[in-house]
């Protein structure tokens, strides 16, 4: 057959599921074919079953494989197939189409009953573009078309493992068997990418600090992170096991990566904050909602909320926070009350019930709730008195205040890679990043420029956080020229 499959066993595996995420959903059918090389001779078995999900399956996923709830009803649970299944995937190359997902899904499956499991896998959709890189697009339904593969029940487990194992006998047939062979070693000896990236994808990433950008089928990132070791974290998106539906998700789309290198993580949190806000992908959702974010100042002993966009730099140091949405706020000023004993009615965040108001009219204000279960020292009833109420509530949220700011004008905060290769120097004024440049020159230009300030409480928590642990040396700018 092909030298790189002789003597090895291979196992040619469909499943179908209640949906695409394999941390939450569940596998309804497993389909595998077996295959054993031995010299010029191939052993082929056939195993399928149904897997009872244990929970519904969705209408338009029983319309899609024609499995429905009654057929699962009474079919074993994975947990009563493992073990044979184990034996039937053991020392075998696990060949799939879009490998990741069905691999995903059953490491999932078998993580739940704490068996450990890998397996080398082989993606029938990246040697599809690997020998076909001109012909799109290789999902399965191209593939039959394109080789005359029907005849099998598509979109059944079996029927999927069968079209595959023809789809290798075809490829032989048709193709040199060293061109073929040769494929199929590549892309066993290649660590796994995502089925729409080319093979090669990842080879020129450096493991060095930076900000990575995933790409879908258009010009618009889908995706940016950052990592302190830009591979090492890409290839964890792509590890196959799919911890999470996000990566799961992405897998599916990416089509291309970009990265940028910087000197170190300060650079990195900066230029992903930087370029999630001006891109605005689709995936990076908490880091999108800075619309949202709030600050907290104190009026007459009350919490005002106020979006944090809007506040002068010179009146932050009289505010609280951040916090990340008006909700998320008033969330942690009600817990500061409840470990504090305050009174959440005092603080404005309790109402009275417009009959009960009425009935404090003439008669001495009734308790908050929490003053009823003794949790709140009664600033409500009288008990406290408002100004030390005041107090009391102000020393609560003193470790939220935001930090003045330290220096006398605007600075630059310089981090150097450790192997002495890369400077980044970052240009910040009243904790606004007016830009990032790689000579003090620049710097010393970028912050005479009328630049706009504007306080964003993701780059204060980064710069707030760098400073305390000296990860970066600061140079007044402004004042370099007059010691020199």
């Amino acid at each position: 057959m092909l030298a790189c499959l002789s003597e090895r066993r291979c196992v040619f595996v469909d499943l179908e599921t209640t949906g695409t995420a394999a941390a939450r959903e569940r596998i309804t059918e497993i389909g595998i074919v077996t295959v054993d090389f031995d010299g010029g001779s191939a052993r082929v078995q056939e195993w399928s079953t149904l897997v009872n999900p244990e929970r519904p399956i969705p209408s338009e996923i029983q319309w899609l494989t024609g499995i429905t709830n009654d057929m699962v009803r009474q079919a074993p649970r994975f947990a009563e197939l493992a073990d044979d299944l184990l034996e039937r995937l053991r020392d075998a190359v696990f060949i799939a189409h879009n490998a990741r997902f069905d691999y995903g899904f059953l490491k999932a499956e078998f993580a739940r009953l704490g068996i450990p499991w890998r397996a080398t896998t082989l993606c029938t959709v990246r040697l599809s573009r690997l020998l076909d890189p001109d012909r799109s697009p290789h999902n399965l339904d191209a593939i039959v078309a394109r080789y005359a593969l029907d005849g099998e029940q598509r979109h059944r487990a079996l029927g999927d493992a069968r079209v595959l194992w023809r789809f290798l006998q075809r490829l032989v047939e048709r193709r040199p068997p060293l061109e073929v062979d040769e494929a199929i070693r590549t892309l066993l000896a290649r660590t796994s990418t995502p089925p729409m990236l080319p093979p090669d994808a990842l080879d020129g990433i450096p493991d060095t600090p930076g900000v990575y950008l995933f790409y879908g089928l258009n010009a618009h990132p889908i995706y940016i992170g950052k990592s302190l070791a830009l591979r090492t974290r890409v290839m964890a998106h792509f590890s196959a096991d799919h911890a999470n539906a996000q990566d799961a998700k992405l897998t599916q789309e990416v089509c291309r990566i970009d990265w940028e290198e910087t000197a170190g993580e300060v650079s990195a949190l900066l230029r992903e904050a930087d370029l999630v806000k001006t891109r605005l992908p689709a995936h990076n959702i908490a880091l999108r909602r800075r619309q949202n974010q709030m600050l907290l100042r104190l009026a007459d002993g009350k919490p005002k909320f106020v979006p944090a966009l809007k506040v002068a730099l010179d009146a932050l140091p009289e505010h609280h926070g951040p916090f990340s949405s008006r909700a998320s706020a008033r969330t942690q000023v009600v817990e500061l009350a409840r470990e504090h004993g305050l009174c959440l009615l005092t603080l404005g965040l309790e109402r009275r019930s417009k009959a009960t108001a009425e009935a404090c009219a003439d008669a001495p204000p009734a308790p908050c709730f929490a003053f009823q279960v003794k949790r709140c020292r009664g600033a409500c009833v009288g008990e406290e008195a408002p100004a030390a109420h005041a107090a009391r509530f102000a020393d609560a949220l003193a470790h939220a205040r935001i930090d003045p700011w330290p220096f006398a004008g605007t600075i630059a905060l310089i981090e150097r890679r450790t192997d002495a290769l890369r400077e980044d120097i970052h240009v910040v004024d009243r904790w606004c990043w007016l830009g990032s440049v790689r000579t003090l020159d620049a710097a010393e230009t970028l912050a005479a420029t009328d630049a706009p300030r504007s306080f964003e409480p993701d780059v204060y928590r980064i710069l707030r956080s760098a400073l305390a642990k000296g990860a970066v040396d600061v140079l007044p700018l402004g004042l370099r020229a007059a010691a020199e």
